[in-house]
């Protein structure tokens, strides 16, 4: 093993776990972006194999800006402000809005990617908390467990299931996706909404001073009138559902049909650009694309190339040992153990990137869907386990604290834990079943 690789790799991870725990220290994107340039400046890497890392991760890169192109599109169509108030609509009284959020943000994050709609949405409820004048700590956790829950069940759901979609050599990773983890995430929805529902109705509805009473007036989900105007102004309301059936209905008839077989990452970024081309305020929407995140991850696929070609990899595989493709319930569970805890040091994302070449060097790749499947679900429920295990509770909590709301780990810990064991525990039966 590479010595200056194992370094490079622990100082890069050190920095990002130092800036989970403590808040100092520079961002994560710096982070691997310096560790990008000591892994080719120190020789761990050379410059061809750098580049041939970030060939890798050129899919990922364009599908991540065309979700970011499109969620900044439909913020400024004002079609996820309405999306919140149609569903805060649907709450009976204070006591069902974590039920209703829970469903509601969870089914969402499965087509937008959960990073951006949490930076759509922390702002939104703390809106509503203001409006009815309950604490906002409840409908933010809400929010946080919804994201990581429902952004399982697709490739655009989240960067991990992205960097498994496009690194794992599954020939059909969105019908991949739906087929083996659709199921364990709308019994994983219904499931949260009942617990969440529990565990906050009574508080809410006592900071609120009442448990009957609708708290937000009701709206249709389609707005009447004035399409045409809307449309005209803002392409996106289109071409983004749009985009959606073509990334799917390809996914699905690919199999049967090679002339169908698109990648998705090309279909994102051509409605993205149909998107940005349509439309008269192209400036702001791409000035809004969330650009530190596509900036972390070039540097993050270097980072892991040299880790690769530095023997780093291999060597992680005895201290997290997964058995050989065969063995399925003991592989499945190595796989989901190891990917629930492993992100609470680095995050799911880094830790995704890490595991793909452990998996791929014990032989599982496009014929072994369930144990990427396992990596992408359980990696993903991670963050309902602490605030370091995902980038998106991060995002909760660094807004809601500028915002003087905080949310505190040991609080986030007393309601996650129990979400993270009832829906990690779904999703291993599920898999286990073949569903």
């Amino acid at each position: 093993m590479n010595v200056v690789a194992a370094g490079v790799l622990v100082a890069v991870f050190g920095a990002v776990m130092l800036r989970q725990v403590l808040g100092r220290g520079p961002p994560v994107w710096v982070a691997f972006g310096i560790g990008a340039v000591a892994t080719v400046g120190l020789e761990v890497l050379s410059p061809i194999g750098a580049f041939a890392a970030l060939v890798a991760a050129t899919p990922v890169i364009l599908f991540l800006f065309a979700l970011f192109v499109f969620a900044r599109a439909l913020e400024r169509a004002g079609a996820i402000d309405h999306l919140a108030r149609w569903l805060l609509g649907r709450a009976p009284s204070p006591r069902d809005l974590p039920a209703v959020l829970f469903v509601g943000f969870g089914v969402a994050s499965a087509f937008l990617l959960n990073d951006a709609l949490v930076l759509l949405g922390v702002p939104l409820l703390l809106g509503v908390a203001r409006r009815l004048r309950v604490a906002a700590t409840p409908l933010l956790l809400t929010l946080a467990f919804a994201v990581s829950v429902g952004s399982v069940a697709t490739p655009f759901g989240n960067p991990q299931n992205l960097l498994i979609a496009s690194a794992s050599g599954l020939s059909d990773p969105v019908a991949t996706f739906l087929r083996y983890l659709l199921v364990p995430t709308a019994i994983n929805l219904a499931l949260g909404a009942w617990y969440l529902r529990r565990v906050f109705a009574a508080r809410l509805a006592e900071a609120a001073g009442a448990t009957v009473g609708t708290p937000e007036p009701r709206v249709p989900f389609w707005p009447r009138g004035g399409w045409t105007a809307r449309l005209a102004s803002h392409p996106a309301l289109a071409i983004f559902p749009v985009t959606l059936g073509v990334i799917v209905g390809t996914s699905l008839l690919a199999p049967i049909d090679a002339r169908f077989a698109l990648p998705s990452w090309m279909v994102a970024l051509g409605g993205a650009v149909l998107v940005l081309a349509l439309s008269a305020q192209r400036g702001p929407i791409v000035r809004r694309v969330n650009g530190t995140v596509l900036l972390l991850f070039v540097g993050l696929f270097v980072v892991v190339a040299g880790a690769v070609a530095g023997g780093v990899v291999p060597a992680l595989e005895g201290i997290f040992p997964i058995p050989a493709p065969g063995a399925t319930p003991g592989a499945l569970g190595a796989i989901v153990l190891t990917s629930l805890l492993g992100p609470q040091l680095v995050s799911n994302v880094p830790w995704v990137a890490l595991q793909i070449p452990v998996l791929a060097h014990l032989g599982y790749g496009g014929s072994t869907p369930l144990a990427w499947m396992a990596l992408a679900g359980a990696s993903t429920l991670a963050g309902n386990v602490t605030l370091l295990g995902a980038a998106s509770n991060l995002i909760v909590a660094e807004v809601a604290e500028k915002d003087g709301s905080p949310v505190r780990l040991g609080e986030f810990v007393r309601y996650a834990l129990p979400l993270a064991a009832m829906t990690t525990a779904v999703l291993f039966v599920t898999l286990w079943l073949g569903w």
